[in-house]
């Protein structure tokens, strides 16, 4: 047995013995002392102990296993889910490497409740007991803390290793999880997650995940292909970049340059640039064209100037979310919205787009007056707003109104 991973789990089950045991965990808050993210000394990740503080609101951390939807519900939501169209091609090779590996594979929606699995004999037996089965809901407020739930909220590829999971149950197990999204729109479409017991936790398991996930993504963008050279820019959220169908690993400042050159097709002049970019920072007009220089370099030149211009086809997520709200199409706005524009920018412009989005996207979801849209939304932000619109909407017999209850009273008293 693995020396590091052994000492890796009990370091962590301790951490979550404490947590669990101190008094009123259901105050918990994300700075308590277990709460370290300094997981190379046994502490617990940042993102876990700020899941743990939301799990204890709702979820006894000795339950059993998760709830689970009807099997005609699942194969149905299945049948139609654009993911099965996308993972279709590659369930021979996923089937393989559960058996070889020893692991379950699980798709999952965008709510946490999964929709496929394959795993090995071992594994299938020990998902059935916990109901990790399809039809099983894995979102946060149904079994607490778990890699599925953490990668949809967080829209990245996550570990959660044994006793990180806030359910004892799931304390054996090691998850990586990848969100699996829409390479056109941004938008989430579900979750990958590969699982197995936690002495086969292995480096490989995260690189496996996010690789699949991407194959999933690339067989769902091959059915309608995106025009060649077009520039896809998500900045709502985890910033990405895709020219021509590649992605383009770029710097804070140039993403900051992309976003307000495709805010203004018809170009802007040097000045007006570096206006809407630096503000009043003491930035000279030499280090901006500099700085155009080398994003020009890294587009293969599709930066016009005078004006200042992108010369090639652009989606803009900022645009997208704003045509749907114009539109009325709120559910899908929220889809594409992963969170704020660029939230460390200084920049004027993209400072007040940052406030617009977020405050239109705010009061278009409240008024919808959709209780299924309003717990998508306030799954992924804590925003009591929101959570108190839902209260209002929910009715006495609905399994989510305990869960916004608290997990209001907690923002209510943080702030």
């Amino acid at each position: 047995m693995n020396e590091r991973l052994a000492l890796e789990r009990q370091k962590l089950v301790r951490a979550w013995y404490r947590y669990v045991t101190r008094p009123s965990p259901a105050l918990a808050v994300p700075d308590d002392p277990v709460e370290v993210p300094a997981r190379s000394e046994g502490n617990v990740d940042q993102e876990v102990a700020a899941s743990w503080a939301r799990s204890a609101l709702t979820v006894p951390p000795e339950r059993v296993s998760a709830p689970v939807v009807s099997e005609s519900d699942v194969k149905h939501s299945w049948q139609e889910s654009p993911l099965e169209y996308g993972v279709r091609g590659l369930i021979p090779e996923l089937r393989r490497l559960a058996e070889e590996a020893d692991l379950i594979v699980g798709i999952g929606d965008t709510d946490g409740t999964l929709l496929w699995t394959q795993g090995s004999e071992r594994m299938a037996d020990l998902a059935t007991s916990i109901n990790f089965v399809p039809g099983g809901q894995w979102g946060e407020g149904s079994v607490g803390t778990n890699a599925l739930a953490l990668a949809l909220r967080t829209r990245q590829a996550v570990r959660v290793f044994s006793a990180e999971h806030y359910v004892q149950t799931v304390h054996d197990w090691v998850c990586y999880s990848s969100p699996i999204r829409d390479t056109h729109t941004g938008a989430l479409l579900g979750v990958l997650d590969f699982s197995t017991t936690w002495e086969h936790s292995t480096p490989l398991g995260l690189a496996s995940a996010r690789h699949y996930a991407q194959q999933i993504e690339l067989a769902l963008n091959g059915r309608s292909a995106p025009t060649v050279g077009e520039l896809n820019l998500r900045f709502c959220g985890p910033p990405q970049v895709l020219y021509g169908g590649r992605r383009l690993h770029l710097t804070p400042r140039q993403h900051e340059l992309l976003c307000v050159l495709a805010l203004h097709p018809g170009g802007l002049t040097l000045d007006a640039l570096h206006a809407h970019v630096y503000g009043d920072q003491p930035i000279s007009l030499s280090t901006l064209k500099s700085e155009v220089s080398t994003l020009r370099s890294l587009l293969g030149g599709q930066i016009a100037s005078r004006p200042y211009r992108l010369s090639v086809p652009v989606r803009l997520d900022v645009q997208d979310i704003e045509e749907r709200l114009l539109s009325g199409q709120v559910s899908a706005a929220a889809d594409v919205y992963d969170g704020p524009l660029l939230p460390h920018s200084a920049s004027p412009l993209l400072t007040y787009w940052r406030d617009y989005l977020d405050a239109a996207l705010r009061e278009a979801v409240c008024r919808s007056k959709d209780p299924d849209l309003l717990w998508r939304y306030a799954s992924r932000f804590d925003d009591p707003e929101v959570l108190e619109v839902l209260e209002h909407l929910l009715p006495d017999d609905d399994h989510r109104l305990p869960i916004a209850r608290a997990r209001r009273a907690a923002l209510d008293a943080a702030f």
